[in-house]
């Protein structure tokens, strides 16, 4: 990338109470790749030492900013963030998860592409448990340029941490919204900026795993009901302007409560399913038993394919691979995926060298 191509991008950190996470987090944006970065972490009214852990390690990397105001929740953190941005793009991350070092960069050349520039960046991630393990990963999705409708169907970006997005663009949509935890469904507020700019910006895709996305019993993110409320609350307006997609919202919103179900049920989180079993065969009993029917069909087909294959001699199938990337092992700690890269020097570039607007 060329001197003259290189804007600066502003990462947006907002942190509640998170000083058991903030520093590995904060370790994962200083070493990325790409160095014009201007650092904003959001402490949102922290009664634990995230406000000094931040201010302590502004000393070490001088390109990190800390912000404080009362606790307003994620959404207000984060456009607090982007309102003081002094960067082209901005990139958020929670206090939470982690970065592969080449992930700004690579977006970036990918965003570079389009345009003026405008359009939105995203990559696949891995599902981290509370020490940085990985346990999961994304499905390996690949939608890019007009991405409303499949993003519609399935938040295949899965988080708040993955986008890089043009400031400008965010502001034009509103940003973040904090009315869904006012109206106590905090949760779907990156999903409904993502719609908001899938409606008028080209998505590109990293077909890497770049994300560490981390899962733990207590976060927004676990609290399945809510993040329900929150996802219906989204996607009301939507069906109401888009009334030929309302099936297609409907099937993602089931969907959506079945992939809760499931975490809920694998995780033994029995809280969670006493909220969840009453509330899908209250309003999805006729959609359960086809499911349930269909994942039957499947489970029998799959079996007879084997047993026909077995008798017949037959050597099972291999999996088609549709990219080169590494695929995220479970057991393994996300940070192996570049312990072997080179560390960076963390002292920070001169803000005002890197395309401010």
């Amino acid at each position: 990338m060329t001197a003259a191509a290189r804007p600066l991008v502003t990462v947006v950190v907002p942190a509640y109470n998170a000083e058991k996470t903030l520093l590995e987090t904060l370790r994962s944006i200083s070493a990325q790749s790409y160095d014009q970065l201007e650092i904003l972490v959001v402490d949102d009214g922290s009664r634990d030492g995230t406000f000094e852990l931040a201010r302590d390690y502004s000393l070490s990397d001088t390109r990190v900013r800390v912000l404080r105001q009362e606790n307003g929740g994620v959404a207000r953190a984060r456009n607090h963030g982007v309102r003081e941005a002094r960067g082209l793009y901005i990139a958020p991350v929670d206090a939470d998860d982690m970065w592969h070092p080449s992930k700004i960069e690579r977006q970036l050349e990918a965003v570079l592409k389009f345009p003026g520039g405008n359009g939105v960046a995203y990559n696949w991630y891995a599902s981290i448990d509370e020490n940085g393990i990985i346990f999961g990963h994304s499905r390996s999705v690949m939608h890019q340029g007009n991405i409303f409708e499949p993003l519609l169907r399935e938040n295949f970006i899965g988080n708040g941490s993955t986008p890089l997005m043009p400031r400008a663009e965010i502001l034009r949509c509103g940003g973040y919204d904090p009315g869904l935890r006012d109206s106590g469904a905090e949760g779907c507020e990156d999903l409904k900026l993502y719609l908001a700019l899938a409606e008028i910006l080209p998505f590109a895709l990293i077909p890497d795993f770049l994300t560490g996305y981390r899962f733990t019993r207590g976060n927004m993110s676990s609290n399945a009901h809510r993040m329900l409320k929150s996802y219906a609350l989204v996607m009301a307006p939507i069906a109401d302007r888009y009334p030929h997609l309302a099936r297609d919202i409907e099937a993602s919103q089931f969907n959506t409560a079945c992939w809760y179900f499931k975490k809920a049920f694998h995780d033994d989180d029995y809280a969670q399913l006493k909220k969840l079993a009453p509330m899908m065969a209250r309003k999805y009993p006729s959609r359960l038993i086809v499911h349930g029917l269909r994942q039957s069909w499947r489970q029998v087909k799959r079996q007879g394919i084997r047993i026909a294959k077995r008798v017949l001699g037959k050597p099972p199938a291999q999996p088609r691979i549709r990219f080169t990337a590494a695929v995220p092992q479970a057991g393994t700690a996300f940070s192996d995926r570049f312990a072997s890269l080179p560390a960076r020097e963390t002292t920070g570039p001169d803000l005002f060298t890197g395309g401010l607007k």
